[in-house]
C-alpha cells in the first residue's frame, strides 16, 4: 500500500503539472468507482495530501478525492490516450495537454468529487512532527502494540507497515510493546525519526518493494535505505543480530530483537 512519502511524492508531482492543465472530461471504466459530476472545463487550484488521501481543488468550489488502498497508482502521460488502455486501468481523465490514469489491480482504490468545505479533516501530520505530549496523551491509555498504534489512521495519518517499522527500529522500541508503555521522552524519539525517515523518502520518491512508481512510472530509491523492512535473516548493521519477522495483526513486522528493547 502506499504510504505517506509515496502519496506525498504523487501530490508534489501532480501539483506541479496539473496547476497548467483543465479537464477536458474524465471518463470511469471501473463501476466499482462513484460516477463524478460533470467536470470539463475545470481548471486546478492545488493539490494536498490528508494523510494518505490526494485532495485535487477544481475551480468551482469542488474537490476531487482519491485513496490509492492496496494497489492504486497514478500514471501521467503527456499525450492523449484513447483505448486499450493499460491493463488494470479505472479511469481516464483527459486533460490539455495530456491523460492521467487509475491503474489498480486489486480495484480498492475510491475517487470522490465533493463540495470542498466538506473535505474530511485527519490527525496530525507526522511529516511535519507531532509534538511528544501529544503523542503520549493519545497513547496512554491504548493497550495495543505500538507498531499498531503508529499505523491507526485515527490517531497518525499517513504512517503504514514499511515506516512504522524503520522508525520504531531507528529508536529501538520493541513492536511488541504497549503503546501505553511508551514514555513521553521516547515519544519525542519516535516524533524526530518519523520526521527525518519521511521526510528521505519523499526525497527518493517513495519505496519501491513491489509495483509502486510515481506519477510518471519510475521507482522510488528509498528501498536502498531500509534497515529492517523486508531484511528477514539480514544482519542488523547496526549491531551485527540477526532481522527477525513476526506477525502482528495479520502483516509482517520486521525488527532487530538484540537493538529494539
Amino acid at each position: 500500500m502506499p504510504e505517506l512519502p509515496e502519496v506525498e511524492t504523487l501530490c508534489r508531482q501532480l501539483d506541479s503539472v496539473l496547476t497548467e492543465e483543465k479537464i477536458l472530461r474524465v471518463v470511469i471504466l471501473d463501476s466499482l468507482l462513484e460516477e463524478v459530476p460533470e467536470l470539463s472545463g475545470r481548471g486546478f487550484l492545488a493539490v494536498r495530501r490528508r494523510g494518505k488521501f490526494i485532495d485535487m481543488n477544481l475551480h468551482g468550489g469542488l474537490t476531487a478525492t482519491l485513496h490509492l488502498r492496496m494497489t492504486g497508482r497514478l500514471l501521467y502521460l503527456p499525450e492523449q490516450v484513447f483505448p486499450p488502455f493499460p491493463a488494470h486501468c479505472r479511469f481516464a481523465a483527459y486533460l490539455t495537454k495530456g491523460t492521467l490514469l487509475l491503474i489498480d489491480p486489486r480495484r480498492f482504490a475510491t475517487f470522490v468529487v465533493r463540495p470542498a468545505e466538506k473535505a474530511l479533516a485527519l490527525p496530525n501530520d507526522p511529516l511535519q512532527g507531532i509534538p511528544a505530549r501529544a503523542l503520549w496523551e493519545v497513547s496512554r491509555k491504548r493497550q495495543l502494540p505500538v507498531k499498531a498504534f503508529l499505523m491507526d489512521q485515527h490517531a497518525i495519518a499517513g504512517i503504514g507497515n514499511i515506516y512504522a517499522c524503520e522508525i520504531l527500529f531507528a529508536v529501538g522500541i520493541d513492536p511488541r510493546r504497549p503503546a501505553s508503555k511508551v514514555t513521553i521522552r521516547e515519544w519525542g524519539k519516535v516524533r524526530r525519526a518519523a520526521v527525518a525517515i519521511l521526510r528521505r523518502a519523499v526525497d527518493c520518491r517513495g519505496t519501491t518493494v513491489s509495483d509502486w512508481r510515481d506519477l510518471f512510472g519510475k521507482s522510488g530509491t528509498n528501498q536502498e535505505n531500509l534497515e529492517v523492512y523486508s531484511r528477514e535473516g539480514a544482519l542488523c548493521r547496526r549491531c551485527g543480530g540477526t532481522i527477525e519477522r513476526i506477525k502482528q495483526s495479520g502483516r509482517g513486522t520486521w525488527f532487530c530483537p538484540n537493538c529494539q528493547k
